[in-house]
């Protein structure tokens, strides 16, 4: 499994509900990763996408115990209860593990870290202070890092960690 997040030096990814930074390569980068594949979110940060809807061209899964079957459907996403569920309904469904992206928001990111074998990040070089952040990075992951980019007035770089088991 992977996780992508664009996270700053402080570790923050969203205040109020949003993302922090809006980098339009770093948009990019996010379609060109996940576009065919399956992300895995929390029900705040599918109300969060346009129309609160699944996005379009991947495979929607939804982490929540709130979440309704019923609403689910609407949403264009598949819910599950427990990353136990969540793994079943990938092995049932013939997904690969490494076909699977997590989106956020920090909770799931928490939760599914422990199954995370690579975490492409986009390492925005600036402080601001949010309200939502990405767990910290353990010592068994080794970091590849990006080269330096500026865009958006944000320095940054496209960094991957893999773990090494």
């Amino acid at each position: 499994m992977n996780a992508i997040a664009a996270v700053n030096e402080k570790g923050y990814i969203g205040r109020n509900g949003t993302l922090l930074y809006s980098i339009p390569e770093d948009m990019a980068y996010f379609v060109k990763m996940t576009r065919g594949k399956c992300v895995v979110m929390g029900r705040k940060t599918l109300l969060s996408l346009p129309g609160g809807k699944g996005l379009k061209n991947r495979q929607n899964y939804v982490l929540s115990r709130a979440m309704t079957e019923a609403e689910a459907l609407e949403r264009g996403v598949t819910v599950v209860r427990s990353p136990e569920e969540l793994l079943r309904c990938l092995d049932e469904a013939g997904i690969p593990t490494e076909e699977v992206f997590v989106i956020g928001g920090s909770e799931i990111y928490a939760l599914l870290m422990p199954y995370c074998d690579t975490l492409y990040i986009t390492r925005v070089l600036d402080d601001a202070v949010g309200d939502a952040s990405f767990p910290a990075i353990s010592g068994d992951f080794t970091l590849q890092k990006g080269e330096p980019l500026t865009s958006s007035g944000y320095a940054y770089s496209f960094d991957i960690y893999v773990r090494q088991r």
